[in-house]
């Protein structure tokens, strides 16, 4: 079962996530940083002062039989970020004090220690700095087998690097960049968690918001943005990619199988990853065939999760084998999530398994030791946050860091021992081929790279153990020590293929996908393994041939697809992943030609995955003659569209047009068929604008308001100039639904926008005209940027009330021409200086790249009280009317459906564009007021104002949220996608400002915005 949390949580994406990136510094002791003093995570700031480690020892709390002790601390290291153990038993750690800042132009004062010769207190007895002069060196990972002295990988901005001991004295004297370069715009999100695997690569995290285009030796480079998973040749020759997506991973770990596991900063922290899936993250699109199945459906605590791994170890009693632990650096716990499989796949259960009293524990990092013990590394802090908290905050710590063990007691209630760790670089080969065989896997990795690293000796003495009556764990290893070495011949691989245990087997298999090249007899393995009674192995055979695509596969993985259970949702979707790769050659769909009919419907499941016109083509085709329903439909007639030939899409469109009984579906269809073509970069069909245009007519004229305002929306895009009289009648009349009214304004100056300005310019003038249409004015003649436009804007100015002008002057600043007129109206009296100081307003002016800007603002604001001021009281008299009132959370449910979901997530319910806001009621009155009311005040990297200059001279703003093909693909301050395609971009530019609208307060009644603080502050995680 699972174990509620004993302390309320955030789970506010990714504002935590930014801690679980393990980087969040603390603050020193400051009174009264708490806003609630009753709620020890209230305002993510501690509110206790930093004990020393003895004192924070006796704050654990840890299951029956277990002890915690400490391994290391300040002075003698500060702040640890990442952990990996070598051959020789001693503990890299990676630490920093210069975050959260990189250094810049400076050399840096961060550093990798080695700690070794732990006593059976636990402590540390000797701690080397191995490299210094570092800045943020997330990553760490040794590398060296041996010889005269040690050599590591290591993140050091904007680079990975091997670092090496030449002369064996401790310390690294030479520094090659391998890798290089990595995105640091956001250091709690930088490439983290160097991992080995089985095959002998370097497994990686990329975090959260960086870019990066980063190759090595070879020359081939491979982009990042943001979270995904990625792996790299130890010797700097090569890197690519693993997984797309995550939102911030900061942890991996493999099983005995050869699972890799990840923890994401998000609402679901641990993923088993499948090579090629993509992961959900932030308005990034899958890559059609839908995200990499979960592991964990809902996980309510926080989203700052730091660190896993797996134990694979037999220390620990059984209870507490072959399951996950994962640092949760806000609810100042590790948590263990135990596996139960479904087939392949594993569904996890949170249980507790290690607490803490001591709010400024931060568990970043969980490592598996060759002893058998879990070791924690200890981001001591007291804020809890990346952007919750301003980075320049004077209070930052930049001294205290742990670094803990986790240990057994036996029955005798005795430390048990530890499993001995002796130094393999000191071993012959006949003790470590026994290795392989160790219960322990960290023993067993570190055994392999030793045997692989002697080569021929090693290789030689591996082929003498590969025979079924030696212990599996070593024919496993000994598989890879061998292909390494490139000592694995065909017998001996067909051999461990056929072997009687399955995990032989299927490291067997993933050796044959690793090959690059496949003998008859190799891909007849890989072929007869879809029908092994094991589903791992049936995975690890999918898997593979999904590396070597060849039209014989597709009727065997057809098959598997079909017999594959639903709740195996790993194997399924590596299924499905391997169909796709063998139907990306264009050869392939001659076979698919010749396929049964009754396997159409799963090449058609996966063909959405193929960027060709050959799937777009048998697409249409499984389409059997009838429109496509559902927003699934609609997927597939943008994928048409996009990638079809003229025919194939004159083909569709034909489809498309034959229900004339639901307008409003036609009309979805046609948005989708139009999506599809601007992907493309292709234009509409001449009969496409016809069927269209008829189609715009008949909705105009229905009776449906839902049907009408397709209708006009259809009108704006075909620019219909015969519509003109009816959308100037909408948009005229206080009859008509505001949303109507709304959208006949904007596609009145999408057919020409110098013939309706007067009508624009009529409503927001007009003070019987309804506030949010005036507001909506304002912002359609702000971005059509026009000399006069901006002239309705400045003589609209001096009648508008304060809340009208401060959207006015918020619209006007998105370009050079519209700052300039709204300085210049000041300046003529035309408006009060004050407007420039509002919340809103003096963020944006600061901020601004055009030239004179800032000096003209600041002799126009000499003399007044500055934003700050004027936000503070508004925060004080929001925090007045809330205390004085009856606010009402089930009448809040109902403002932020209304308001918010459109961006915002809470319960599964609404938009995920912002931040999700399960639990976001653990901020507090104070810091809601602070991010409804002042939203530029701390503003995510991913979440920042995208502005695009297009070629006619128009401002498009918004949340970018991705790029699809030929178009970027937005969501305005309501939340609705706006597409823009490139070609008419002249300038992209990423504000430091959020989209969210600074003037939220007066588009809601007082009493709404009590009620919506009321719903807000109810959310929280359950306490017990």
């Amino acid at each position: 079962m699972t174990i509620p949390s004993l302390v309320p949580t955030i789970r506010r994406l990714p504002h935590l996530a930014l801690l679980a990136a393990g980087l969040t510094l603390a603050l020193l002791a400051v009174p009264g940083l708490s806003q609630n003093k009753g709620d020890p995570y209230a305002g993510h700031i501690a509110p206790t002062d930093p004990k020393s480690p003895a004192e924070e020892l006796k704050t654990f709390r840890l299951p029956p039989g277990f002890e915690m002790q400490l391994v290391a601390a300040e002075p003698d290291v500060h702040k640890p970020l990442n952990m990996a153990f070598d051959a020789r038993g001693r503990l890299w750690v990676s630490e920093t004090v210069e975050y959260p800042f990189a250094a810049r132009g400076t050399r840096g004062r961060d550093a990798v220690k080695v700690l070794e010769d732990f006593g059976e207190d636990g402590r540390a007895r000797k701690i080397t700095t191995f490299a210094d002069g570092l800045n943020i060196p997330i990553g760490v990972l040794p590398v060296s087998v041996g010889g005269k002295g040690d050599s590591a990988l290591v993140l050091d901005i904007p680079n990975v690097s091997r670092m090496t001991d030449t002369d064996g004295d401790g310390k690294a004297d030479r520094r090659e960049v391998f890798y290089a370069s990595y995105g640091f715009a956001d250091t709690h999100g930088m490439t983290n968690s160097f991992t080995w695997g089985f095959d002998g690569w370097v497994y990686a995290c990329h975090g959260f918001s960086n870019s990066s285009t980063v190759k090595g030796a070879d020359g081939r480079p491979i982009t990042m943005q943001s979270g995904n998973t990625y792996r790299m040749r130890p010797d700097g020759a090569h890197l690519e990619q693993w997984t797309w997506g995550q939102v911030n991973p900061f942890g991996l770990c493999f099983d005995a199988l050869g699972n890799l596991y990840s923890c994401d900063c998000h609402s679901q922290p641990i993923y088993q990853l499948l090579r090629g899936a993509y992961y959900p993250s932030f308005g990034k699109p899958d890559d059609g065939l839908g995200f990499g199945p979960e592991t964990i459906s809902r996980y309510d605590d926080s989203t700052a999760i730091a660190g896993i791994a797996y134990y694979a170890a037999d220390y620990y009693p059984p209870a507490y084998r072959d399951a996950a632990y994962i640092g949760d650096v806000v609810t100042n716990r590790v948590n263990q999530f135990r596996l139960e499989w479904h087939g392949s796949s594993p569904r996890a259960t949170k249980a507790d398994f290690l607490r803490c009293d001591d709010p400024w524990f931060r568990p970043v990092a969980v490592t598996l030791g060759p002893d058998g013990a879990l070791y924690v590394a200890d981001f001591y802090n007291r804020i809890i946050g990346h952007y919750e908290v301003p980075l320049t905050h004077p209070g930052r710590d930049r001294e205290r860091g742990r670094i803990w063990r986790i240990v057994c007691r036996g029955a005798d209630g005795k430390i048990k021992p530890l499993d001995p760790s002796p130094d393999l670089t000191k071993l012959g080969v006949k003790t470590l081929v026994a290795d392989l065989a160790h219960p322990n896997l960290a023993v067993r990795t570190l055994a392999t790279n030793q045997l692989v690293g002697r080569g021929p000796a090693g290789a030689e003495a591996v082929k003498a153990v590969m025979w079924p009556d030696s212990p599996p764990f070593q024919r496993v290893h000994g598989l890879w020590v061998l292909e390494r070495t490139g000592a694995l011949d065909d017998k001996t691989l067909t051999a461990a293929a056929e072997d009687i245990d399955r995990g032989v087997r299927v490291h067997a298999l993933h050796v044959i996908g690793e090959r690059g090249k496949l003998t008859p007899a190799l891909h007849g393995l890989a072929l007869a393994a879809l029908k092994d009674p094991d589903p791992f192995v049936k995975r690890a055979a999918a898997d593979a041939l999904g590396r070597y695509p060849a039209p014989e596969n597709l009727l065997p993985l057809l098959d598997l697809r079909r017999a594959a259970p639903a709740d195996d949702t790993h194997l399924v979707h590596v299924v499905r992943m391997a169909l796709r790769d063998n139907l990306r050659p264009a050869g392939a769909w001659k076979t698919v030609a010749t396929l049964p009919v009754d396997r159409h419907a799963a090449v058609a499941d996966v063909a959405l995955g193929v960027p060709s016109p050959e799937a777009a083509a048998f697409l249409l085709v499984s389409m059997k003659g009838k429109p496509p329903q559902g927003d699934a439909g609609l997927t597939v007639v943008r994928h048409v569209a996009r990638y079809g030939t003229k025919a194939t899409t004159a083909g569709l469109l034909a489809l498309l047009r034959q229900d004339v009984t639901a307008p409003e579906q036609q009309f979805r269809l046609f948005r989708a068929l139009e999506q599809g073509t601007q992907e493309r970069g292709g234009a509409l069909s001449d009969e496409a604008r016809l069927w269209a245009t008829s189609l715009a007519q008949r909705l105009l004229a229905s009776l449906n308001p839902n049907e009408v305002t397709a209708g006009i929306s259809l009108a704006g895009s075909l620019r219909l100039a015969d519509a003109q009289a009816q959308l100037i009648a909408l948009a005229g009349s206080l009859k008509s639904p505001e949303n109507q009214r709304v959208a006949a304004l904007n596609s009145l100056v999408a057919i020409d926008p110098v013939k309706h300005l007067g009508l624009l310019g009529q409503i927001l003038a007009d003070a019987g005209e309804p506030i949010g249409l005036r507001q909506q004015a304002s912002g359609i003649l702000a971005r059509l940027n026009r000399p006069e436009a901006l002239a309705q804007l400045v003589a609209a100015l001096p009648s508008a009330p304060a809340p009208l002008q401060t959207v006015m002057a918020n619209d006007m600043l998105g370009s050079r021409e519209g700052t300039d007129g709204l300085l210049d109206a000041i300046m003529a009296g035309k408006a009060s200086p004050r407007l420039l100081r509002e919340p809103g307003i003096e963020p944006r002016l600061s901020r601004s790249s055009f030239p004179g800007v800032v000096e003209r603002a600041a002799k126009l604001t000499k003399g007044l009280p500055p934003a700050d001021q004027r936000v503070q009281e508004l925060l004080g008299k929001r925090r007045a009317a809330f205390a004085a009132g009856k606010p009402d959370a089930a009448l809040g449910a109902k403002v932020f459906e209304k308001h918010c979901s459109a961006c915002h997530q809470l319960a599964g319910k609404g938009a995920k564009l912002g931040p999700q806001l399960d639990g976001i009621g653990i901020r507090g009155l104070d810091r809601l007021l602070e991010d409804v009311l002042d939203p530029n005040r701390n503003v995510d990297q991913a979440f920042r104002l995208t502005t695009l200059n297009l070629k006619n001279g128009q401002v498009v703003s918004g949340l970018l949220l991705k790029e699809e093909g030929e178009v970027f693909v937005l969501a305005d301050a309501q939340g609705k996608e706006v597409r823009v395609p490139k070609k008419g971009v002249e300038e992209r530019i990423v504000s430091q400002l959020s989209p969210m609208p600074a003037n939220f307060a007066d588009q809601v009644a007082e009493a709404d915005f009590n009620n919506l603080m009321a719903f807000l502050l109810a959310q929280r995680a359950g306490k017990q």
